[in-house]
């Protein structure tokens, strides 16, 4: 039964989202906010173009006071390689890869290339013990 569940069923459909404009500062607060390890990053059209996490963020903000330099941009710190999902992939194969090492906590769902929502560990674990439940009560 778990086999039949995706993506679209267990991820976040109103999830944060950073544009690639925004400012370190503001990806700070809004991460803090949100209580979340890294956000997708989208264009004005909805499309996702980037990844930020607290790790970037940090990096930047101590490389910035110790030089003191300006404002930098998420687009700046951002990173391109993003590993991002389907709705329709199933949350089993997405929780065994996110059982890996040095794996991101926060994927993008993506479909027709516009970011559509994302999906964390902890709503992976959410859907994951939900479907035991209903399935030791049937």
């Amino acid at each position: 039964m778990t086999q039949h569940i995706r993506v679209r069923q267990a991820m976040s459909h109103d999830s944060f989202r950073l544009l690639a404009s925004s400012s370190v500062e503001e990806a700070v607060t809004g991460l803090l906010q949100h209580k979340l390890p890294g956000a997708p990053v989208v264009d004005e059209r909805g499309t996702l173009v980037g990844f930020v996490s607290e790790h970037d963020l940090l990096r930047q903000l101590l490389d910035s006071s110790y030089h003191s330099s300006s404002k930098s941009t998420v687009h700046e710190v951002m990173r391109t390689d993003v590993l991002s999902v389907d709705p329709d992939d199933s949350i089993i194969e997405l929780a065994q890869t996110m059982s890996q090492p040095d794996k991101p906590k926060v994927y993008p769902v993506v479909e027709n290339g516009k970011l559509v929502g994302s999906i964390t560990r902890g709503l992976l674990l959410k859907a994951l013990i939900s479907n035991r439940s209903e399935a030791a009560r049937v």
